[in-house]
């Protein structure tokens, strides 16, 4: 092409991409932007409509795309076969850990104790009951290629436009502005290409098709340590490129030899100019705009996804770009406009987003700005709206719940396979739905394990002897085993069905789906509670505390243990299960006789106990750990985002959290994204501000990448492992620092920094059917408004001032900074 030159990444040194005009600089509040094209995938700026996914990497001589499908996945998966000898197994591990004998414990195998003459074995296979490693899998990436010239492109700039869900690079070379724009569509299902330039016949590209084949080309996210599983993973057969027309050709291929098939339809559609046929592709000479569509699906969902993919084509094809554009922001504002946010802004919020994040990074002060002074607060805001736009794009009506990394990924072996993470994960990707105000999305986990409740009732009844339901590990399959020494998963789903119901107080979602989950879960831990000998308390195992291990004897070769009885996470989630079960079959007047037996052993539960180090333990007894700075939180469930401790119903308790939080600290914990950004949540319970700030500025510094995207540091100390929770539980962090509504009452400001001077945020969430505008200014509350969607009464609370109302379904009440009414 006529127009483009090769691109050397010189990053911030070269003239070539210099500051943007002045119009741009002023409409760059909600953009992430950049004056140099992406190097590596985790500088790509994401795109997604839940169903596909890419990443752009905004190149000048060629794009490049990297493209998912959210149902690629390799499954060499074998069917889980129930056995109840693993009641066995319980019982005699319950025997060898009361009498300390836990590295025994440890050992035993369920398939080889001896089997009671009087023990009935069952055995199941129940459908989609599947275990065994499954890995999400790339699509293909896509390359435009538009050729070279010798003049000097300037006025550079990659964005992506979160207000309107669309990723953008332009430039100049000589006089002519050249534009390019990628958009996933919800409502069409396809993501849409769009080239244009300022002046008549100046676009001119070529397409290439191709797919990773080795893994070791992503060595650089990794360390040595996987060189075993490296060489485990198969070369996938090579994709199949069908011209179809001299504007359409589809690419299909599989995961891995043993994975799911996939079809992708790619259209083109030059205006004016002239398309020239090229073997497994397409080109367009000298048009004066392209539109490319991209459409794709697979046997996970359908007997004939190539069926599929082009009639998804033949609808997105028949829309004018312009239509298509219309429709998708149209469909993305109306989730996505329900919040706003506003933060202080310095002369950091003008420079590009690396920068912004960089200046973070290097940490340095300037001695002529006032102690506390804000570095980039505004960067925040930004942040908040970015994870809010990652959730619209990855968690939408129909499709899976996100992974580790959302819909995104470009490797072959993607980090921790890609997969479903039970014990932290996919419960913190969920952690902003309802606060952010985000339902919908929500919707999209809840629906996804739902349908399973039936065959994780039969795990139980059978691995367990009990009755309600176990669901510990999910493939996007569904349940991946019946017993495992964690049990919580279940639980803390049922947490999210509470949430759900508690912030939109939709009593048939409470009747049909969110009580039949929590009462089965209940019922679980009623069966499978024993009483702690001499204690009268009843404790949950075996079990461990995700993911940590404990120092069970002392002198100079301690020996480490990892499952016990009574682990305060399996305390506290079995307590919030029971005690909403008790709530929901209230509000419901079904099953007396059943919230009886909740109530009974929700009340023996074993208490909390605190530690030598003041500290909350982790464990029933007081052991130490060979971690003291360990990435989980695990128990402090019941700090956040559980809601049973706070410092009005557990003072020493409360206080004994936040020792737990300190000790952590104080041994380096917080080095990964997520689990800084769960101490950002516990920081913000524990009505801490400056301490949430704190991690929150750390987060930046070193979990974050210039694409906002969230990382897990790897051993050796690489960062660019990136995980999508880390960016949702941070967003949930910001919000509950500013509004909270677990204690019977809206919070306003609970845990503001101090440096958060002025700003304010509309549309968040509050449990009771509230929606929640606040406003502060010089430090302090300004104004605050309350819509109230079913009416009821609403205690609204600001520092040591609380005031309640009566509420109408449908009214707004606005206050001022004292909570006094504004007529």
């Amino acid at each position: 092409m006529k127009h483009r030159i090769i691109f050397f990444y010189l990053l911030f040194a070269f003239p070539l991409f210099g500051q943007t005009s002045e119009e741009n600089e002023k409409s760059d509040d909600w953009k992430l932007w950049y004056r140099f094209p992406a190097r590596e995938w985790e500088e790509a700026l994401p795109v997604g409509n839940g169903h596909m996914g890419g990443m752009v990497y905004g190149g000048i001589d060629r794009e490049h795309i990297a493209l998912n499908e959210e149902t690629i996945w390799s499954f060499p998966f074998q069917q889980v076969e129930l056995n109840s000898r693993k009641q066995i197994l319980i019982e005699e591990q319950r025997k060898l850990i009361l009498e300390g004998k836990y590295e025994e414990a440890k050992k035993l195998k369920w398939n080889k104790l001896d089997i009671p003459d009087n023990f009935e074995v069952i055995k199941e296979k129940p459908v989609g009951f599947v275990t065994g490693r499954s890995i999400y899998k790339p699509l293909a990436d896509l390359y435009l290629h538009f050729g070279s010239t010798s003049s000097l492109p300037y006025d550079y700039k990659r964005e992506l436009d979160i207000e309107e869900a669309v990723a953008r690079v332009t430039y100049k070379v000589d006089d002519v502005t050249f534009k390019r724009e990628v958009i996933a569509s919800y409502p069409d299902k396809a993501i849409v290409v769009r080239l244009t330039a300022s002046k008549p016949g100046q676009i001119s590209v070529s397409s290439k098709m191709t797919r990773r084949v080795d893994v070791k080309d992503d060595m650089y996210r990794y360390d040595a340590e996987l060189g075993a599983k490296v060489e485990s993973i198969k070369t996938p057969p090579a994709p199949i490129i069908k011209v179809l027309d001299n504007d359409h050709f589809s690419f299909s291929g599989k995961a891995d030899p043993d994975g799911v098939s996939y079809v992708a339809h790619f259209k083109l559609i030059n205006e004016g100019g002239k398309r020239v046929p090229i073997e497994n592709g397409f080109k367009v000479e000298n048009a004066d705009a392209v539109t490319i569509f991209i459409t794709a699906a697979t046997d996970f969902n359908y007997d004939d996804p190539d069926k599929i993919a082009r009639k998804q084509m033949k609808k997105a094809s028949s829309y004018s770009y312009d239509e298509l554009f219309h429709r998708h922001v149209t469909d993305y504002k109306t989730l996505y406009d329900r919040v706003d946010i506003q933060m202080e802004k310095t002369r950091n919020s003008k420079m590009s987003t690396d920068r912004r994040v960089m200046a973070h990074q290097m940490g340095i002060k300037d001695p002529r700005v006032t102690p506390g002074t804000s570095r980039d607060n505004n960067l925040y805001a930004l942040y908040f709206q970015y994870s809010r736009y990652l959730m619209i794009a990855s968690s939408r009506k129909g499709t899976m719940p996100p992974a580790l990394q959302g819909i995104w990924n470009n490797s072959l072996l993607p980090p921790w396979f890609g997969h479903y993470t039970t014990d932290i994960n996919i419960e913190m990707n969920y952690w902003p739905a309802e606060v952010c105000n985000l339902s919908e999305s929500h919707d999209v986990l809840l629906d996804f394990v739902f349908p399973h409740l039936d065959k994780c009732k039969r795990a139980a009844e059978i691995e367990y002897g009990t009755r309600g339901m176990v669901f510990n590990s999910m493939s996007p399959w569904g349940p991946r085993r019946g017993y495992q020494d964690w049990n919580g998963f279940a639980g803390w789903l049922a947490q999210h069905f509470w949430e759900h119901y508690s912030y939109t107080l939709d009593k048939e979602y409470l009747k049909t789906k969110a009580y039949p989950w929590i009462k089965e879960v209940a019922l679980f831990h009623v069966d499978y509670a024993i009483e702690y000998p001499d204690s009268g308390y009843l404790v949950i195992g075996p079990e461990y505390s995700p993911e940590n291990h404990f120092y069970y004897s002392d002198g100079e070769e301690k020996k480490k243990g990892h499952i016990s009885m009574g682990t305060t996470m399996s305390r506290a989630i079995a307590w919030e299960v029971l005690d909403n079960a008790i709530k929901a079959s209230k509000i419901l007047d079904v099953d007396e006789d059943l919230r009886k037996e909740f109530i009974q052993t929700r009340d023996k539960l074993s208490p909390y106990k605190i530690g030598k180090h003041g500290q909350l333990q982790e464990w029933l007894m007081d052991y130490d750990e060979p971690h003291p700075g360990h990435r989980h939180l695990s128990h402090l469930y019941g700090l956040y985002p559980g809601n049973e401790i706070t410092q009005e119903n557990s003072p020493e308790i409360f206080e004994a959290a936040r020792k737990s939080i300190d000790r952590r600290l104080d041994n380096n914990g917080g080095w990964t994204g997520w689990s800084r950004a769960w101490i950002i949540c516990l920081a913000a319970h524990l009505q801490d501000g400056e301490l949430a700030r704190e991690q929150l500025e750390l987060l930046f510094e070193q979990t974050t990448l210039y694409n906002l995207f969230d990382t897990h540091p790897r051993q050796g100390g690489n960062t660019t492992c990136f995980q999508i929770e880390g960016n949702m539980g941070a967003t949930a962090g910001i919000a509950e620092m500013i509004m909270q509504s677990h204690e019977g009452c809206i919070n306003l400001l609970p845990a503001k920094p101090n440096n958060w001077k002025k700003g304010h945020i509309t549309g968040l969430r509050a449990r009771g059917a509230f929606e929640v505008d606040v406003f502060w200014d010089k430090g302090i509350l300004k104004s605050a408004s309350i819509h109230s969607d079913r009416g009821g009464i609403c205690k609204l609370k600001y520092g040591d001032k609380i005031i309640e109302f009566e509420t109408e379904a449908g009214e707004s009440y606005a206050f001022d900074g004292e909570l006094d009414v504004v007529k």
